[in-house]
C-alpha cells in the first residue's frame, strides 16, 4: 500500500502540471513600519551569524534532550484541548526560580514540531535569545505531530483521531495553551510568534473568537499561510489537480497522518530532486522549498534527523483548497456536507477584520508557499499590522524564517527590540 507522501509526489511526477489560474485581485497597500522601528534595530545587539552551535545535536534528542544540552533549564508541560487532544509544550528557562513578567509563545509551521526552534543551537536559536532578553519561553507542539498524539478517547491508530486540521488548532489547541500559561506564569504578558501553519492558527482563533485580541499583547507572523493562490512547487501542483479532478481527487492522500518520518521513494528523488539528494528526501524540505543554499552542512544533518514533525492528511488538504480558491477559508466538505456543516454550500469565510491585536508579519521573496502576491492580498484586510518586514536575501526559503543561519540577521534581529517595544508600551500605542 501507498504511503500517503509516496502517493503525493507520483502525482508531482506525471508529468507537467497545469498553468496556474489567476484570479482578478484588488491592489494591495504597502504596510511600512512606525518611525521608530528601524532606530530600535540598530541599537539592538546580537550574536554573529557565523556563530557555531555549542552542542553536537544527536538525532535521538528530544526537545528536553536539546535544550539541556543548549544550557538551558527545560520543562515539559501538557494541556488539555477543548475537544479532549493533549497538547505537548516545551518551556525554556535560564532561571527555574525566576518570575517572569513577560512570556512568549512560539507555535512551529507545516509538518513541524518545537525542535525546529532549536536547531539553531544556543547563540543562535530564537527561543534562546528570548529567554535570554528575559522572556518566559513556551514551545507548542501542534496536535498530530510527533510530541501531541494522544487523546483522551480517541487513539492515533484510529481515523478520528486525525479528522482535524489547522483550524481546530487555533479554535481548541491555543486557547487551552494560553490559559494554562496565564495560569502557570500567574498572567505574565503574553505574546504569540507563529510561523508558517503556526501564523494560520493564530488567524483563525482571532477571527473566530475576536475575545483573545485582548488575551495576548502582539503577535509576530512569520511567513504566514492564509491566501495561497499562488503557491509554488508541489502544494500547487496538488491544487491544481484538486481544481481538475474533483473534491474527491485528493482521497490518495489519505484520511489519516500524512507524514510522520521518513523518506519516499529513491525512483522519484533521482527523477526531480534538483538540489541535494538527501534534502530532496525529506518530504518537508522539498514541499515548503527549504532553501537548502542558505543551510551550513551540519545543521543540514540536524534538520534530516529531527524533521518532519507529523500532521494530519487533512491540515495538508485544508491548505491544497487555500491554494485552489485563493479563499482564506474554512475546510470544504463538499457542498452537501457543508450545508450540514455550515448551513451554506460554501465553506464560510475567516473574517480577518476582527482580527485587531498588533501585528508583525515577515516574508521573503522566495518563499514558495507565503508569497509575495499572496502578502499583499492579507495586508490591507488586517486592520492593525504595524510592521511588514521583507527579508532582503536570495533563495531565502519558507523554513529559512527558522533554522537559517542568516536568520539572526535577517529576522530575529528585527523580532526582540519590536516585542521589548511592544511589552514596554500601553497597549494603544504600539509602534507609535
Amino acid at each position: 500500500m501507498k504511503t500517503a507522501f509516496q502517493a503525493f509526489f507520483e502525482v508531482w511526477g506525471r508529468g507537467k502540471p497545469n498553468q496556474q489560474m489567476h484570479h482578478s485581485k484588488p491592489a494591495a497597500k504597502t504596510v511600512t513600519g512606525a518611525a521608530e522601528y528601524m532606530k530600535i534595530v540598530a541599537k539592538s545587539s546580537w550574536p554573529e551569524k557565523n556563530a557555531t552551535n555549542t552542542f553536537d545535536v544527536q538525532p535521538e534528542f528530544s526537545a528536553e534532550h536539546l535544550i539541556v544540552a543548549h544550557g538551558f533549564k527545560s520543562e515539559s508541560h501538557t494541556v488539555l484541548s477543548g475537544d479532549g487532544y493533549m497538547i505537548t509544550m516545551h518551556r525554556i528557562m535560564r532561571d527555574l526560580d525566576r518570575r517572569y513578567e513577560r512570556a512568549v509563545i512560539l507555535h512551529h509551521g507545516i509538518l513541524g514540531s518545537s525542535e525546529d526552534w532549536l536547531l539553531l543551537g544556543e547563540r543562535r536559536a530564537l527561543p534562546y535569545l528570548l529567554s535570554d532578553n528575559g522572556y518566559d519561553v513556551w514551545l507548542l507542539n501542534a496536535r498530530g505531530n510527533k510530541y501531541s498524539k494522544t487523546h483522551t478517547g480517541k487513539s492515533a491508530e484510529r481515523l478520528e483521531f486525525w479528522d482535524f486540521s489547522w483550524h481546530e488548532m487555533g479554535i481548541y489547541d491555543l486557547p487551552a495553551a494560553f490559559k494554562y500559561i496565564s495560569e502557570i506564569t500567574n498572567k505574565a504578558e503574553l505574546n504569540f510568534i507563529g510561523h508558517s501553519m503556526g501564523a494560520t492558527a493564530l488567524l483563525v482563533l482571532l477571527s473566530t473568537a475576536p475575545e483573545y485580541n485582548d488575551v495576548l499583547r502582539s503577535g509576530v507572523l512569520l511567513a504566514p499561510l492564509a491566501f495561497m493562490y499562488h503557491v509554488k512547487g508541489p502544494m500547487r501542483l496538488l491544487a491544481n489537480f484538486y481544481s481538475t479532478n474533483g473534491h474527491n481527487s485528493l482521497n490518495f492522500l489519505g484520511q489519516t497522518e500524512f507524514m510522520s518520518s521518513g523518506t519516499f521513494p529513491e525512483q522519484i528523488v533521482k527523477r526531480y530532486c534538483k538540489g541535494d539528494k538527501r534534502s530532496c528526501e525529506n518530504p518537508m524540505l522539498l514541499l515548503v522549498n527549504g532553501g537548502s543554499q542558505l543551510l551550513e552542512t551540519k545543521l543540514m544533518e540536524d534538520i534530516l534527523t529531527h524533521t518532519p514533525g507529523g500532521t494530519s492528511a487533512k491540515t495538508i488538504i485544508h491548505f491544497v483548497q487555500l491554494a485552489k480558491t485563493g479563499f482564506f477559508q474554512m475546510f470544504d466538505y463538499g457542498a452537501a456536507n457543508n450545508v450540514r456543516k455550515y448551513k451554506n454550500g460554501t465553506p464560510e469565510i475567516y473574517n480577518l477584520k476582527k482580527v485587531t491585536l498588533p501585528l508583525a508579519l515577515f516574508s521573503s521573496p522566495s518563499d514558495w508557499l507565503a508569497t509575495v502576491s499572496d502578502i499583499q492580498t492579507i495586508l490591507p484586510l488586517l486592520p492593525n499590522v504595524n510592521v511588514h518586514h521583507v527579508v532582503k536575501a536570495d533563495n531565502f526559503g519558507h523554513y529559512d524564517f527558522v533554522w537559517s543561519p542568516d536568520a539572526p540577521d535577517l529576522v530575529f534581529n528585527f523580532i526582540l527590540p519590536l516585542l521589548d517595544k511592544i511589552t514596554d508600551s500601553k497597549k494603544d500605542s504600539f509602534f507609535e
